[in-house]
């Protein structure tokens, strides 16, 4: 059962900032595939039994988990649990959607414009969800490397993810 998002609501589980935007998403011009996104996010949630874990916070505040099953170098599955605003959550299903299949490098190449882009643009003051969706998932890929290599992935020249 997929879950879906109530606009109207979706600031209230975060107290330590407000984005006044929130409650006036339409003033933004938001493209049909922001609110889709928002609405009913791809892959929202944490894996059970992930290979890669990690926790980011974003410049406002808001966080966000992203969780990664990893197989063959591909990103077979990925999760993402924001805690923050409803772009937050939009940034997030939309990275996820992206990444899901892609090989290890072609995910670190994910760039937060690409993100926006997947979501018909983004305001210029919530770029910053993108690029917390992104370095999260950055972030969980370095913890990929790091359980299933260990110290190797540290030593290898070039190899480092970045």
């Amino acid at each position: 059962m997929k879950e879906t998002l109530d606009i109207s609501t979706a600031s209230e589980p975060h107290h330590h900032h407000d984005h006044e935007d929130d409650d006036h998403l339409h003033g933004h011009n938001l493209n049909p595939k922001f609110f889709a996104h928002a609405q009913v996010p791809h892959n929202m949630g944490q894996l059970p039994a992930p290979n890669g874990r990690a926790v980011g916070i974003g410049s406002c505040g808001d966080q966000m988990e992203v969780t990664l099953e990893v197989t063959d170098n591909t990103i077979r599955r990925v999760c993402h649990l924001p805690r923050g605003c409803v772009y937050t959550v939009a940034c997030g299903s939309a990275m996820s959607y992206l990444v899901t299949g892609r090989r290890l490098e072609e995910a670190l190449a994910l760039s937060p414009d690409e993100v926006a882009e997947e979501l018909g643009g983004l305001p210029d003051d919530h770029l910053h969800c993108a690029a917390l969706a992104v370095n999260t998932l950055g972030e969980a890929i370095d913890d990929y490397y790091q359980t299933v290599w260990g110290a190797r992935a540290k030593s290898d020249t070039g190899a480092k993810p970045r």
